[in-house]
């Protein structure tokens, strides 16, 4: 069965976006990768068999478009408000309302032997930590102080213990993967 796996980019200072979800440049190395960070690009996109973001990333992609996602595989929207009328075009979208973990459920059953990767909202990574259901962490450190935002991780939170499993440093982030216990 799929493994869950959390990947996300990351200030220094631990945002995961700028002020009401502002782009602040922390998914840059991903759009025009270097030499060091194609090949976590091409392996990310290589081996996930499916995807679970929240209702925020979906939309920040609707006001954008999906067409041009590497993506090609079913993405898994948890919501409480789907869409009347989803956006068309060649990424297949399930919105799942009965919750986190039926959403996991669904996307590890389409992922096959591949991962199922957590690609949108620190909120939903934030559920999957404290409910226990992300096998690995993967970091995209990137070299920049947000000041304010979004963050991934909030004081008071369950805590977590891991073993490294790689690190790559490239110019402008530094790739961190992590297997948790």
């Amino acid at each position: 069965m799929a493994g869950v796996l959390l990947d996300m980019a990351i200030s220094l200072d631990g945002f995961v976006s700028g002020p009401g979800g502002a782009d602040v440049g922390l998914y840059d190395w991903y759009f025009e990768p270097s030499p060091a960070s194609a090949p976590i690009v091409e392996e990310l996109v290589r081996t996930t068999g499916a995807i679970v973001i929240g209702r925020g990333a979906y939309g920040t992609g609707e006001n954008e478009g999906w067409d041009d996602t590497p993506y090609q595989v079913k993405h898994f929207v948890l919501t409480h408000r789907p869409p009347e009328t989803p956006v068309g075009g060649s990424v297949d979208f399930t919105f799942v309302t009965d919750g986190i973990v039926r959403a996991v459920e669904l996307a590890r059953t389409a992922a096959g032997e591949k991962w199922v990767t957590i690609g949108g909202g620190a909120d939903v990574g934030r559920q999957l930590l404290a409910l226990g259901l992300v096998d690995e962490l993967q970091l995209h450190l990137v070299p920049l102080l947000v000041g304010d935002g979004l963050r991934l991780f909030l004081p008071g939170e369950p805590g977590h213990t891991g073993t490294i499993v790689r690190v790559v440093d490239a110019p402008n982030v530094t790739h961190l993967r992590y297997r948790l216990h």
